[in-house]
């Protein structure tokens, strides 16, 4: 390699190997000419980039949980409907922080393009809400899987 490459390139010797940091330098100009090309992924093509699918099935942790609520705030048609969402807050419910957070997001639209959840989920969800803020001292359902 050509010791005066870095301050001369037009002195490059035909045996010169390029060296990575020289193409990459080379590489961006003729990039930055090219338009890039516009990516469209369909609803279909972006579920088969997910690793894996959430469980459209009610756990049997969250089973329990629901079992362990009293009956005025047991989310039946939560559990019915969206059972996703279930096993997610049914995961959420030993930490208040997490808990709240994952609430927000489902209660709160950001996005501006959400349907919403039917109106007997989402008193079952503000239910829920009030019951957890109202216990935050003493937690009758712990999950047993934090201790330790």
């Amino acid at each position: 390699m050509s010791t005066y490459r870095r301050f001369a390139r037009s002195l490059r010797n035909a045996n010169d190997i390029p060296s990575d940091v020289y193409a990459i330098e080379t590489m961006k100009t003729s990039l930055a000419q090219r338009p890039s090309p516009q990516i469209r992924v369909g609803l279909d093509e972006h579920k088969q980039l997910r690793k894996a699918t959430p469980a459209d099935t009610p756990l049997r942790r969250t089973l329990v949980w629901v079992e362990s609520l009293p009956p005025r705030v047991r989310p039946n048609a939560l559990v019915r409907q969206f059972a996703r969402v279930a096993n997610l807050i049914a995961a959420t419910w030993g930490d208040l922080e997490y808990f709240e957070t994952y609430m927000g997001s489902l209660l709160i639209d950001e996005r501006g393009t959400r349907k919403g959840f039917p109106p007997d989920v989402l008193a079952e969800l503000q239910a829920l809400e009030v019951y957890r803020l109202a216990i935050q001292g003493n937690e009758p359902w712990v999950d047993v899987s934090k201790r330790g």
